[in-house]
């Protein structure tokens, strides 16, 4: 049989089959998403823009208008993205989907969203655009053929600070079709389309518009998050936090780890898109920093990503390169890899044997274990609820370590700039 979404034209067959499947009255068992969408009022000859909010600052005036007469909303209530939280998509809620309460909602553009909590809600009301997703919450896949089509809410991208959302069922996971073309041409194709259905112009955030600039070292930045993190959560699960940190030193004290001098362990890790790879080989180009975080539902993490991105050009200029290394499964490090923008290989440590062999192996302490365990059930492989410490080396071309940042407190990490340098004095020394 052939694959129904293995041409671009394929993708229109999507929603006549959505609506066909609906209308055959249980003949198929289909996702309540399919009669949602035959359900979607028929195009009005004459739509009118909805009035936006007021724009943040640093929006464009041509996104001021909207049209949610063309967006993916309940005919009757409004919502939008089937009652989830738009701001849980992103990094500052969490970057993992969640239905939102019903009890804390905020209303925009003529459309209802639920958050799951109010820290969110507040989020989102300050700037409505910068977390609405692309293209109404239509299938962005479907869209590149002007397609209306129902999305899975748990199946989507955050790229360039945008939301983006996808069909996920019976007929495709178009999410993994998107993924293996082009974002660039895929979402500018997409834009247009949109533009004539709906006659809104692409939504898009500062951040997408200009590169945001990076405030003060990457300590300040964590210190900040720290501060952050400990007034919303309160004063007794910030002690648990602290409580945890001294719980894995304690845990991991006479557990041996690997330090300067030392050979680099042979092993061979999946990257994001599943190809496996070799350690000690990446090191026949040069000289390698490789830096272990949690996952990507981690804000240190992210922040150091980031950080580490922005010295990317530099490190390769001087001749290395970097990797980093996870416990979450390909499909978590690739969500990783999309959301923080990285252009550098994210690897796969799905049963933690590189943490194991370095020595920063742990399981999360009992004062946490109960916060962890369903982010770890999400993100990694099945069975593994370890963590790595937040770790980083330079290995020079030869395999020896020559720096090392090994820390029990996630909340402090490696200065890219520090790395940076030993990184340099790797390659001198390889020379």
């Amino acid at each position: 049989m052939k694959n129904p979404m293995h041409t671009c034209s394929s993708r229109s067959s999507i929603a006549r089959l959505t609506i066909l499947l609906a209308f055959a009255g249980g003949a198929v068992a289909a996702p309540s998403a399919w009669s949602a969408l035959a359900e979607q009022p028929a195009p009005s000859a004459t739509p009118t823009a909805a009035p936006s909010a007021a724009p943040a600052s640093g929006d464009t005036a041509a996104q001021s208008v909207r049209n949610a007469a063309k967006w993916n909303l309940d005919k009757s209530s409004r919502l939008a993205l089937n009652g989830y939280d738009p701001v849980a998509y992103f990094p500052e809620g969490g970057s993992k989907p969640q239905a939102g309460d019903a009890k804390i909602t905020a209303t925009a553009d003529g459309a209802t969203y639920r958050f799951v909590n109010a820290a969110n809600r507040d989020l989102f009301t300050a700037n409505p655009t910068r977390f609405q997703p692309a293209y109404g919450g239509w299938c962005a896949w479907a869209m590149l053929d002007g397609e209306q089509v129902e999305i899975d809410p748990k199946s989507f991208i955050v790229k360039q600070d945008r939301l983006y959302l996808f069909y996920n069922g019976f007929l495709a996971d178009t999410r993994s079709k998107w993924l293996k073309g082009d974002h660039a041409v895929e979402s500018a194709k997409a834009d247009t389309a949109w533009q004539k259905i709906s006659g809104e112009l692409p939504v898009m955030s500062p951040a997408k518009l200009t590169a945001p600039a990076v405030s003060g070292t990457l300590k300040e930045q964590l210190d900040a998050v720290t501060s952050a993190v400990s007034a919303k959560v309160g004063p007794e699960v910030a002690a648990k936090f602290e409580k945890s940190i001294e719980e894995v030193r304690a845990a991991t004290k006479d557990t041996p780890r690997l330090a300067v001098g030392d050979t680099l362990p042979d092993l061979t890790l999946p990257d994001a898109k599943g190809t496996m790879r070799s350690l000690k080989g990446m090191l026949a180009t040069g000289p390698m920093v490789i830096t272990f975080y949690r996952g990507g539902w981690c804000p240190y993490c992210n922040l150091q990503l980031r950080a580490y991105q922005q010295i990317l050009p530099e490190l390769r200029q001087a001749g290395g390169q970097l990797v980093a290394i996870s416990p979450q499964t390909p499909d978590a490090s690739l969500s990783t890899a999309e959301k923080d923008g990285l252009e550098f290989p994210v690897l796969s440590d799905t049963s933690s044997q590189a943490a194991k062999a370095f020595g920063i192996a742990f399981s999360p302490p009992p004062s946490v274990e109960a916060i962890y365990r369903p982010r770890l059930e999400e993100a990694n492989a099945p069975g593994n609820a370890m963590l790595p410490m937040a770790a980083t080396y330079v290995v020079d071309a030869s395999g020896r370590i020559t720096y090392a940042s090994v820390h029990e407190d996630y909340r402090k990490r490696a200065e890219p700039a520090e790395v940076l340098a030993a990184l340099k004095a790797a390659v001198q020394r390889s020379k």
